[in-house]
C-alpha cells in the first residue's frame, strides 16, 4: 500500500469540501504565460531605449524600468489580485495558510525571489507534500488553489494527500538526515566520475569536443535526475535508513 492514499472518484462530502490544490501542469502553463507576457511588455521598453539612446540618462531608466518589471510584475499582482495574468488564465490564485487571503507584497516578493532563484526545480516538492506546494510555497507558507472549483474537473486540480493510517513515516529529521547522506554518496560518486572523464574540466571553460561535453551533460542531467529521486524517495521514506512501517506487519502475532 502506498504511504499516500487519494481517494478516487466518486468523492464524498468531505472531499467536496476539503480545500483543492493547483496541479504541475496548470502551474508550469501560468509561469509560459507570465513568460510571455512579461518578454512582450520588454520588448517596447527595449525599442523606447534604442530610439532614446542618444539622450542622457536614458539608458538607466530603460534599464530600471526593465528590472522593475521583471522583478515586480509577479509580487505586486499576488498582493493585489492573489494571480497573476497567467495564474488568472489558468484560473488559479495565490493564497497565505494565515489567513486564506493573498498574501501581503513582502512575502509575495520574497516568494517570488525564491521561485525565480531555484527555477523549475522548485516544483520538484510538489510531488510528496501533503498539500502539493512547491519549495517558494513551503518556505512563504502559501498555497495555490483553484479559483473556481465549481465546474472543475477532478483532473484539473489536487486533494490534500491523506497518509494512510497503516503507515509510519520516520521522523523528519531522520528522513532528512538520511536524505542528505545519499545525496553526498551521489554527488561525490558524480565528482569521481566526473574528474576521470575530464581531467582537464574542459566543461568548466567550455573547451570540450563534442562528444565530451554530451558525456559530460548527460552526466550533470542523471545526477540531476538522481538527486531528485533520492529526494523524493527520502520524504515518502522509501530509502534503506529511514524506511516507512507498515502497522499490519509490526503488529503481527509473533509465533
Amino acid at each position: 500500500m502506498s504511504d499516500y492514499d487519494v481517494s478516487p472518484s466518486p468523492m464524498t462530502n468531505d472531499e467536496i469540501a476539503s480545500p483543492r490544490y493547483a496541479t504541475f501542469t496548470r502551474r508550469f502553463r501560468a509561469v509560459v504565460v507570465d513568460t510571455a507576457v512579461v518578454s512582450g511588455a520588454l520588448v517596447p521598453l527595449l525599442i523606447v531605449g534604442g530610439f532614446a539612446d542618444n539622450v542622457p540618462g536614458s539608458g538607466r531608466i530603460a534599464l530600471a524600468l526593465m528590472v522593475g518589471l521583471v522583478v515586480l510584475y509577479e509580487p505586486i499582482f499576488i498582493w493585489r489580485r492573489g494571480a497573476t495574468i497567467g495564474h488568472a488564465a489558468n484560473d488559479l490564485r495565490v493564497l497565505a495558510d494565515q489567513t486564506g487571503r493573498p498574501p501581503g507584497l513582502a512575502r509575495s516578493f520574497i516568494r517570488y525571489i525564491i521561485k525565480l532563484v531555484l527555477g523549475l526545480p522548485s516544483f520538484i516538492t510538489m510531488a510528496f507534500t501533503r498539500r502539493h506546494q512547491a519549495v517558494h510555497d513551503v518556505l512563504t507558507r502559501t498555497t495555490v488553489q483553484p479559483a473556481s472549483i465549481a465546474d472543475a474537473e477532478e483532473h484539473d486540480f489536487h486533494l490534500e494527500r491523506v497518509q494512510s493510517p497503516e503507515v509510519v513515516l520516520p521522523s523528519r529529521l531522520r528522513r532528512a538526515s538520511v536524505m542528505i547522506a545519499y545525496l553526498a554518496v551521489v554527488f561525490l560518486i558524480y565528482g569521481v566520475t566526473l574528474v576521470a572523464l575530464d581531467p582537464e574540466s574542459c566543461a568548466s571553460d567550455q573547451s570540450c569536443t563534442g562528444s565530451t561535453r554530451l558525456v559530460v551533460e548527460g552526466m550533470w542531467f542523471a545526477w540531476l535526475g538522481i538527486s531528485v529521486a533520492i529526494v523524493v524517495a527520502a520524504w515518502k521514506g522509501l530509502l534503506l535508513g529511514a524506511r516507512q512501517r507498515h502497522l499490519a506487519s509490526v503488529d503481527a502475532p509473533v509465533a
